[in-house]
């Protein structure tokens, strides 16, 4: 019988997607879950699986064109022989392997063939163990990987980071499951990697032998079926990367947790709920929650990273824990004038070699996410720049005054939520800046909730969480909040969510300086508020000369949807409220 295969739901909130590719063509016979078409997304590129196994009868749509959510898709014949793929005969030479130091022939389907050979260890490699990608996310069918951390043939320990994979813009880290030696590697930087499908293959793992071969024809899927079942018992558990290192943290076997979450899957709660909500402490030599990047700083600075206890999500140690147990180096004596002396002559080094090569780095990850986005921004949005100055004396000052409480709290108090709660203010007064513009249905969509995003600088690059319904919140809030998401994007655990659903982007260029720049607009959105140096600099103030803690801030917004004179006003209010902080409390 014939079966109607419609686009399925790609992305919360999105109508329709744009057809890239086919991966298959009328008259191919697929299987279950194979990749039909790969499909683009406002921001993201995403793959088509097979529903059912069958015969492609028709395909709808061509490469670059737009198909409507619940649209037909591919028609396929299934049910009867049609419902399953056409038997490939099996060849003599289908695979040579090696047992007791003989060749033996294995015959099997090609296509079972190339699925063993993904997922099955070697077969004279003791211990042999298939680590498939787990869940990355709520939602998430896939990764795409990023780069590889170790190589074929290193020994690596557990908990050790194996590889970054990218989701749909939040980098994650995965760690070993077993201490063992790589002997595959599944997939190449830039690929995708679908969820529960196999990453690595470990052997010398203790407790798991070496996988058995089966020479004979029928009974050759069989066999390289079972390293990939063993593997399936060790991974069957449904939770995180996140949580299963929380878990591990807390000294918890996480496949004795009960877990609440859809299908079973076990949440952060759970994990909390189960060990009284206290992570267990540190043991010293023992597994380490923390990043590479703060392992390295460890290493650095001298700090025995195991033995710290640490203060970050599920007890995480983060760089602040590491630089609070450095020790602090000696500060150099200052020279006296007995020390100083006339200036040698001057001497030049001599000619060298002129430096030769280049390097060729992939371009994959957030770095091709990025550029994509800032592309399609260029593209579309009608960009000005508009630049003012602000006195933030008046602020700082109240910041002193407010930092006591916030330690109370646990916050640490920047002036970054300051300016949000003015801009918000401001936004109320302005909304053609909280808005986005629908060119196919020629509306320009004015948002009545705040979700203002803040642009963090990782190491896998710059990421925009941001702050949902950010006007409801106080200053300790918002200074929680900013805290939080930032840390979380360093570590590589920021979830989908909080990239998503963004009206307005402050990216604080400050603190690395500068004093004036044009940054890009976040689209779909139609402002961007760029945070410059922040210093002490003469002013007038009432006919004289005042020194005063300026900050020059720059507007950056989509000339389609309002004008500069709307934008000297927006940015005159956030200015008025800045410079009279106390009504912002």
């Amino acid at each position: 019988m014939n079966f109607e295969f419609k686009l399925p739901d790609i992305g919360e909130g999105l109508v329709e997607g744009e057809i890239v590719k086919w991966f298959v063509k009328e008259g191919d016979t697929v299987a279950e879950n194979q990749p039909l078409a790969s499909v683009l997304t406002d921001k993201a590129e995403v793959e088509i699986p097979s529903p059912k196994s069958g015969k492609i009868l028709k395909l709808f749509g061509k490469p670059g064109e737009k198909i409507k959510v619940h649209a037909p898709l591919a028609t396929f014949e299934v049910g009867g022989n049609g419902g399953a793929p056409a038997p490939v005969a099996a060849t003599p030479a289908a695979a040579q392997v090696k047992s007791n130091g003989k060749a033996a022939t294995a015959e099997k389907p090609a296509t079972a063939a190339k699925a063993a050979a993904a997922s099955a260890p070697p077969a004279s490699a003791p211990g042999g163990f298939v680590f498939v990608l787990p869940d990355i996310g709520e939602g998430l069918v896939e990764g795409e990987l990023v780069k590889w951390h170790v190589k074929v043939g290193e020994s690596v320990s557990e908990n050790q980071p194996l590889a970054a994979v990218l989701t749909d813009k939040a980098e994650v880290e995965i760690p070993s499951p077993k201490t063992g030696t790589i002997a595959v590697l599944h997939a190449k930087p830039g690929e995708k990697v679908k969820v529960h499908s196999p990453l690595v293959t470990f052997s010398g793992v203790a407790g798991a032998g070496p996988a058995p071969v089966k020479a004979a024809a029928a009974e050759a899927p069989a066999a390289v079926a079972a390293p990939a079942r063993a593997a399936a018992k060790q991974t069957d558990v449904s939770a995180t990367p996140r949580v299963r290192q929380l878990a591990k943290t807390m000294g918890l076997d996480i496949t004795l947790i009960a877990g609440t979450g859809p299908d079973g899957r076990i949440l952060e709660s759970d994990v909390k709920n189960l060990k009284g909500n206290s992570p267990a402490p540190a043991v010293a030599g023992g597994p380490v929650n923390a990043t590479p990047a703060v392992r390295a700083l460890a290493a650095q600075l001298g700090v025995n990273i195991t033995a710290l206890k640490g203060t970050g999500p599920g007890g995480r140690v983060s760089e602040s824990d590491v630089r609070a147990a450095a020790p602090k180096s000696a500060r150099p004596a200052a020279a006296g004038p007995a020390a100083k002396s006339a200036p040698g002559p001057l001497s030049l080094s001599p000619a060298g070699v002129p430096s030769q090569g280049e390097e060729k780095i992939p371009f994959v990850g957030i770095r091709r996410k990025i550029a994509e986005k800032m592309a399609q921004s260029k593209h579309t949005v009608a960009d000005v720049t508009h630049m003012d100055e602000c006195d933030m004396t008046a602020l700082l000052a109240l910041r002193d005054e407010l930092k006591p409480e916030a330690a109370k709290r646990g916050v640490k108090l920047t002036f970054l939520p300051f300016i949000i709660k003015a801009l918000t203010k401001a936004l109320a007064e302005f909304p053609a800046f909280n808005a986005s513009l629908n060119e196919a249905a020629g509306e320009i969509v004015v948002k009545r909730y705040y979700n203002v995003g803040i642009a963090v600088a990782a190491p896998q690059g710059l990421v925009v969480p941001n702050i949902k319904g950010a006007d409801g919140r106080d200053l300790f809030g918002l200074a929680a909040e900013v805290n939080a998401l930032a840390e979380k994007v360093r570590a590589g655990k920021i979830e989908v969510a909080a990239l998503q659903g963004g009206t307005f982007t402050i990216t604080n260029i400050g603190p690395i300086g500068g004093l004036f720049a044009t940054p890009i607009v976040n689209h779909p959105e139609v402002a961007i508020l760029g945070l410059m140096k922040l210093q002490k600099r003469p002013v007038v103030r009432d006919g004289g000369i005042a020194i005063r803690d300026m900050m020059n801030l720059v507007l950056s917004f989509d000339h389609r949807v309002t004008d500069g004179a709307d934008a000297a006003n927006f940015m005159n209010s956030i200015i008025k409220y800045l410079e009279n902080p106390r009504t912002l409390l």
